[in-house]
């Protein structure tokens, strides 16, 4: 008996460390309801956090739409490029729900290339907005870099028609287009 008791502990204290896994350690600026919303859908995922020093360069986008399937892509790169992308069964806004399709594989040296390229451009890019706009619905588009000790996130509301966001907005959908999800047209918000 002690040692199911034991073994039910640990378990339980292995749960417990996940749900409190900080997702963004480097991400001070991040306010708390935002930290816990997007940890969540990370969680459903299992993904694990960008953290500092990173030997290869890491590139996460995380897609919440209110009432879409969140989408959650992750490219790693050394000498090659790895892409694991997940998308889950509930909806951005709400409850992420569980891993209902996933794709993992090598970047094409082409693909690798135009993603590199992206980011270079995307490099120290700062958010200027057009206008400020808020709204209810509407989806985060969530980007995280990290090479070496450089980390940098950026956090837009349904930045599509922004031209102050083109940049960050053609790094998003080339992640999003490297998937091979299926998307229509008219949820790309």
């Amino acid at each position: 008996m002690k040692t199911a008791n034991v073994v039910l502990l640990s378990l339980l204290l292995i749960a417990c460390a996940n749900i409190t896994k900080d997702y963004f350690p480097e991400w001070k600026e991040l306010d708390p309801f935002e930290r816990e919303w997007f940890s969540e859908q990370l969680r459903a995922a299992g993904e694990d956090p960008v953290k500092l020093p990173t030997e290869n360069e890491v590139f996460r986008f995380t897609w919440l739409r209110s009432f879409h399937a969140p989408i959650i892509v992750r490219v790693n790169c050394d000498e090659k490029c790895i892409l694991n992308a997940k998308q889950l069964s509930g909806a951005g806004g709400y409850s992420p729900g569980r891993v209902q399709l996933e794709n993992r594989r090598v970047l094409t040296d082409k693909e690798m290339k135009e993603l590199k390229a992206l980011a270079n451009r995307l490099e120290g890019w700062v958010y200027k907005p057009d206008e400020e706009i808020i709204g209810m619905d509407g989806a985060q588009w969530i980007l995280e870099r990290a090479k070496g000790d450089n980390y940098q996130a950026w956090n837009l509301w349904s930045p599509g028609g922004e031209k102050a966001a083109e940049i960050y907005v053609d790094m998003c959908l080339y992640m999003l287009n490297l998937t091979n999800f299926t998307m229509e047209k008219g949820y790309v918000y």
